[in-house]
């Protein structure tokens, strides 16, 4: 009996720590704590539509709200009750990584005398934290001229994504957004994408809708290695390319109604 229990006491710590992991990553990506000048304390994470499932599993765990941005296709989280934002300062403490997130979570560590972890913990290949923060700052696309699948992760500075190219290759390249310049951290040879789809991603399964994505990229490669893009849409590999090809693009496809989103 103690050893049954011993077992299912050591998986659910395995799992806390990798929702705690995949957490931190998300709130490094699109989250933001604050401390307004009343000293009321928040933590808010704004995300597509599409990957509203990250916000739901986080206002599970400690409560929230999630709104609709006026005018825009993105929802925003936010927990500013006292019991939630402990609670959630309990889960990422030592795990952040991005400096500025470090930076305003000290804030609140210093408002609820938390005693901050100074040195995070390192990221190592099957944290979760790598699956976070593609929910809430990647993407998962394909280049059909050259057959080449691109996951990435976009950041204001290269710090966090350096730490991604000593864990899973890579490269990182400057990127214009708008207005702002980032850095973007990408990997698209077969072999780097390849190992973190079969590998990484079966014990750290994304939680937004880009898991559909993930889970297509095998097919991806088979289809064009059988020049499936090639054939005649009547032929049977071009209707699987038809097939194919509108799965993909769904992931995108949510509206937003007053009672939650609905596929489209």
């Amino acid at each position: 009996m103690f050893s049954t229990n011993h077992t299912k006491n050591n998986q659910l710590q395995q799992r806390n720590m990798k929702f705690n992991e995949w957490l931190a990553g998300v709130i490094d990506g699109e989250g933001c704590f604050q401390l307004s000048k009343k000293g009321y304390a928040s933590l808010e994470i704004v995300i597509s539509t599409r990957d509203q499932a990250c916000l739901y599993k986080i206002k599970s765990a400690f409560g929230g709200s999630i709104k609709l941005r006026s005018g825009v296709n993105w929802l925003r989280y936010r927990l500013h009750h006292k019991e939630g934002i402990l609670q959630i300062m309990n889960s990422v403490n030592g795990l952040l990584q991005n400096p500025v997130r470090i930076a305003q979570f000290e804030k609140l560590c210093l408002k609820y005398n938390v005693a901050l972890v100074k040195k995070p913990q390192d990221i190592t290949y099957y944290s979760a934290y790598l699956s976070g923060l593609i929910d809430s700052d990647g993407s998962i696309d394909y280049n059909l001229i050259s057959g080449q699948v691109f996951i990435t992760v976009s950041q204001k500075n290269r710090f966090i994504l350096n730490k991604l190219i000593s864990l899973y290759g890579g490269q990182i390249y400057k990127h214009k957004n708008g207005e702002f310049s980032a850095a973007k951290w990408t990997i698209y040879r077969k072999d780097e994408v390849m190992s973190i789809v079969l590998d990484y991603f079966k014990e750290n399964p994304c939680r937004s809708a880009k898991i559909k994505r993930i889970h297509a990229v095998e097919t991806f490669h088979q289809l064009r290695k059988l020049g499936a893009h090639r054939r005649p849409i009547n032929s049977i590999l071009g209707k699987k390319w038809i097939l194919f090809t509108k799965k993909w693009e769904s992931y995108g496809d949510l509206v937003w109604k007053r009672d939650g989103p609905r596929l489209i």
